[in-house]
């Protein structure tokens, strides 16, 4: 009995030390596991086989969006279109001058009949360049070409082509992508690029746009010297008004004075008072000599007397009308000081008059030649090859910017995650 007794306990120590290292061995397995797996606490229960919490599986689930829409849907889109739906585009391009035609007119006289400096060219090729890529344009074409039949032909992908019902705004918008203008500082050369999705649209546009520049060009040289013709022809017109006032109001001065100048009245006046004085001076020689045999109340003593108190007040009469009383108080000085300001203002109203004209006249004749036009010195040419869309480059670029988005992405996921389970 002692010795069965004795049996029964060493076999039930055997027992619990294998449980115990039975126990261990799998403790052991479990830690090696937990040690070489990741360190996603996801991965921590499901080893221990433990069900993860409800964060861990959103955020399982968030990973997984993001992995799928920001990496994996991006470029897979971006290697469909790009290599197989996208259309090809074609460019034509141009370059262009504004010039004048001043230096054959000479700077000189397009100055003086228009006043327009130099700089204003440099201006005008600004405007034209603007004006390629403004909804005047698209105005200017639609009498050309139907620009929606080009760019929204059905062979044409989906997102490259134009809208059959598009507003203007988003016309506006599409031809500002398809059209590009740059400005040689140095030289002033416009250059100019269109797109389309052939090479015979693409020249073809280019070709309308071309034409429609030079009409504008057109249109500012009309209107430059419709404008200043107007001004010019108002300033004519004033110069003549002020040219007839100028003349009526000395023929009004000369109505009033009963004379027609000045210096021939007063050498008149002159001549008739050097005629009286000796005609008086002759009378009173005849009074001397006969005042001394007759005595002095004889009847031709009388007579003589009479006759030289008639030449003195004749005489007195005539200076009288140099710095004496003419008529209404005025005398010859006041009338030439009158005169001279009259004749003043004709002369200066004739100077304009004439200057007015022949302002005119240059400007009918300048206003004649083209003074801007448009210099195509390189006419629009027909590519060889679709030049867009750069496929590699942007399948190049979707690739790293989903990887950049991606990766900020599973950051973010993981700084929220950490701080969760802090």
């Amino acid at each position: 009995m002692p010795h069965q007794s004795q049996f029964r306990v060493n076999s039930a120590e055997q027992t619990a030390l294998e449980v115990s290292r039975g126990v261990s061995v799998r403790l052991a397995a479990t830690a090696r596991k937990l040690r070489f797996s990741t360190s996603s606490r996801s991965e921590h229960f499901n080893v221990a086989g433990l069900r993860p919490k409800l964060s861990e599986r959103l955020n399982r689930i968030a990973f997984a969006i993001c992995t799928v829409f920001l990496l994996i849907f991006p470029n897979i889109f971006s290697l469909v279109y790009y290599g197989f739906i996208a259309s090809d585009q074609y460019q034509s391009e141009t370059r262009f001058t504004v010039r004048t035609s001043t230096p054959a007119l000479g700077k000189d006289q397009l100055g003086k009949a228009t006043g327009i400096p130099a700089a204003k060219i440099v201006q005008d090729t600004q405007i034209v360049a603007e004006f390629i890529t403004s909804r005047a344009m698209l105005d200017s074409l639609r009498k050309r070409i139907d620009l929606r039949a080009v760019y929204g032909r059905s062979d044409i992908d989906l997102i490259s082509r134009l809208a059959k019902d598009a507003p203007s705004e988003d016309l506006l918008s599409f031809w500002q992508k398809m059209v590009s203008t740059s400005i040689s500082p140095s030289s002033g050369i416009i250059t100019v690029k269109a797109r389309a999705f052939s090479s015979e649209e693409a020249q073809r546009v280019l070709t309308e746009v071309v034409r429609a520049a030079e009409t504008a060009v057109n249109d500012m040289n009309y209107r430059i010297w419709r404008d200043v013709t107007d001004t010019a022809q108002k300033n004519l017109d004033r110069a003549a008004e002020q040219l007839r006032l100028a003349r009526g109001n000395l023929q009004v001065a000369r109505n009033q004075s009963g004379m027609l100048s000045v210096e021939g009245t007063a050498t008149v006046i002159a001549a008739l008072i050097e005629n009286v004085e000796r005609e008086r001076l002759d009378l009173q020689q005849k009074y001397d000599v006969q005042v001394q045999s007759v005595g002095k109340d004889a009847p031709q003593l009388r007579v003589l007397r009479r006759e030289i108190a008639s030449k003195e007040q004749q005489v007195k009469e005539l200076r009288a009308q140099l710095a004496g009383g003419l008529s209404e108080g005025e005398n010859l000085a006041q009338t030439s000081t009158t005169f001279a300001q009259r004749q003043m203002e004709q002369g200066l109203a004739e100077q304009q008059f004439t200057s007015s004209v022949k302002t005119m006249e240059q400007i009918k004749f300048v206003s004649r030649q083209q003074l801007l036009y448009l210099d195509a010195f390189l006419l629009p040419d027909k590519p060889d090859k679709a030049k867009f869309p750069k496929r590699v480059f942007w399948i190049l670029v979707t690739l790293v910017s989903s990887l950049v988005l991606w990766a900020m992405a599973i950051g973010t996921l993981a700084i929220v995650r950490r701080r969760i389970h802090q």
